[in-house]
């Protein structure tokens, strides 16, 4: 066989290669060595406060200690509950005994933050072995299972969440991925106390374990008793530093308050009032959830459709929200791996499915650096590992044209302003018809088969990326001179 016969050999092939696998992460390390942001900064901070508040015999007042911010994060309040940060602080046990007996900054060292970040790498790993495992519970099939971790460590939802942001998203993601692991060996124990650890973590898994819930739940007494138990790990949190001091404060100042107050805009007016998308969406998905004739021990049969509906209601309900609710660019990685665990499913879909996901992941990117989203900055450039071969930090000024990507985008290119609507539809349409084409049961059949290879497709969504962080690197080295 020739070179070319030998090339068209591995593009047909269903196989993930190795070099594949190498290029997804060493795209994943280029990116988590070039930035540094404010966010990753304050939680890394925040989780070693929690061993300060401990050595000091004041744990409740680890909020009081946080507003002081010592150490000049960008963010004085740390506006969550404690589980968001307590398995990092851990693994960040190392740099805090460097910090506070060895009077090592950590915020001076991107070696240690580095260091922190890699714990959020740590769980994606565990998530993407778990997620290998849930495929093949899904489809009996090695390869689709591979592939679905494949899918979901390439993704740029997984990058800017994990290896660019470092934020702590991916600490409730992985405690949900195991829950649903545990759910489809039928293991309800296990399913709840994990689903427990995923909301007290974050509450964005409570909206999804809802939808799980009424699948096989339909006495409504036991459903509310469930989601009660399910929310017994953030109530716990509240009861312990109820009255501790900045407590309140600190909640009433942090992201958690704002993320609720926005959840359900207005997205029409009615006689009614007005009313919100997801509200409607959330109660279409609950509905039709409920009307499923499952039993409660349907997850006991292999490549049981009660385990594929489960994680479809899952990728159905976080589609929903980042359609119809205001969102920070990272929380995209919450599509992962829900979303892949849908399409390897579907075989006779490949073609279709791979360039509606491409098309979704490029133009949600677009549409987060149009509208200024708090990434690509050239400040967050300092204090990541790519800083000192630099040898120079630079200040943030928001009238620099060159302060991050999007200013230096509009400068040149004034017209793509206009175009926001025009990606945002188009990563709308997408994320519709990937649910449309790829429900468990009731899948279109198209005149055209998608049953074709698209290898460059899968190639060229690992890399969307790159040509962002590349321009925010050549800014940095833009504004210093």
């Amino acid at each position: 066989m020739n070179l070319k016969g030998k090339f068209l050999a591995m593009y047909r092939s269903d196989r993930v290669y190795a070099a594949e696998w190498i290029v997804a992460i060493v795209t994943g390390l280029f990116v988590f060595a070039t930035s540094c942001t404010w966010d990753l900064q304050s939680l890394t901070i925040w989780s070693t406060n929690v061993w300060d508040s401990i050595a000091d015999g004041q744990f409740r007042s680890l909020y009081a200690l946080t507003a002081q911010n010592l150490h000049h994060v960008h963010h004085a309040h740390m506006g969550s509950e404690l589980m968001s940060v307590l398995p990092w602080s851990v693994w960040n046990l190392p740099i805090w005994i460097m910090q506070r007996f060895f009077g090592m900054e950590i915020m001076e060292s991107p070696f240690m933050l580095a260091y922190s970040k890699l714990f959020l790498v740590f769980c994606s790993v565990v998530m993407l072995r778990c997620t290998k495992k849930i495929a093949f519970l899904l489809t009996g099939d090695k390869t689709k299972s591979i592939w679905a971790m494949f899918l979901t460590a390439s993704s740029t939802y997984l990058y800017l969440s994990v290896c660019y942001s470092g934020q702590n998203d991916i600490l409730m993601m992985t405690a949900s991925v195991l829950a649903v692991y545990c759910l489809l060996r039928d293991k309800r124990r296990g399913f709840m106390l994990w689903s427990i650890l995923a909301i007290a973590i974050k509450p964005f898994f409570l909206l999804a374990f809802l939808a799980v819930l009424v699948l096989t739940e339909k006495n409504f007494l036991r459903l509310i008793g469930k989601a009660i138990l399910a929310c017994s790990g953030m109530l716990v949190q509240k009861l312990l530093f109820m009255g501790a001091p900045g407590y309140a404060e600190s909640m009433n100042s942090g992201p958690a308050k704002e993320m609720l107050e926005e959840m359900f805009p207005t997205n029409l007016e009615t006689s009614f009032g007005k009313i919100s998308f997801f509200a409607i969406a959330l109660v279409l998905i609950y509905i039709y959830g409920y009307t499923r004739d499952f039993s409660r021990d349907a997850y006991k049969k292999p490549q049981s459709l009660a385990g594929k509906y489960a994680v479809y209601m899952i990728a159905a309900t976080y589609t929903s929200y980042l359609m119809f609710s205001p969102f920070s660019f990272y929380r995209l990685a919450i599509l992962t791996p829900y979303l892949y665990l849908v399409l390897v499913q579907n075989k006779k879909m490949r073609l279709y499915n791979a360039l509606l996901d491409t098309a979704m992941q490029f133009s949600l990117l677009m549409r987060m650096v149009l509208r200024g989203s708090k990434m690509f900055r050239v400040d967050f450039v300092n204090r990541s590992l790519a800083q000192p071969f630099f040898g120079y930090t630079v200040k943030f000024n928001d009238e620099n044209s060159y302060a991050n990507i999007d200013n230096y985008i509009y400068s040149n290119v004034q017209l793509l302003d206009k175009y926001q609507p025009m990606f945002a539809g188009v990563a709308v349409v997408c994320a519709i018809l990937l649910l449309a084409f790829n429900h468990p049961e009731k899948r279109p059949k198209l005149p055209l088969s998608g049953d074709k290879p698209a290898r460059v497709l899968v190639w060229a969504r690992m890399l969307l990326i790159l040509p962002f962080v590349l321009l925010s690197l050549y800014l940095y080295a833009k504004t210093a001179h």
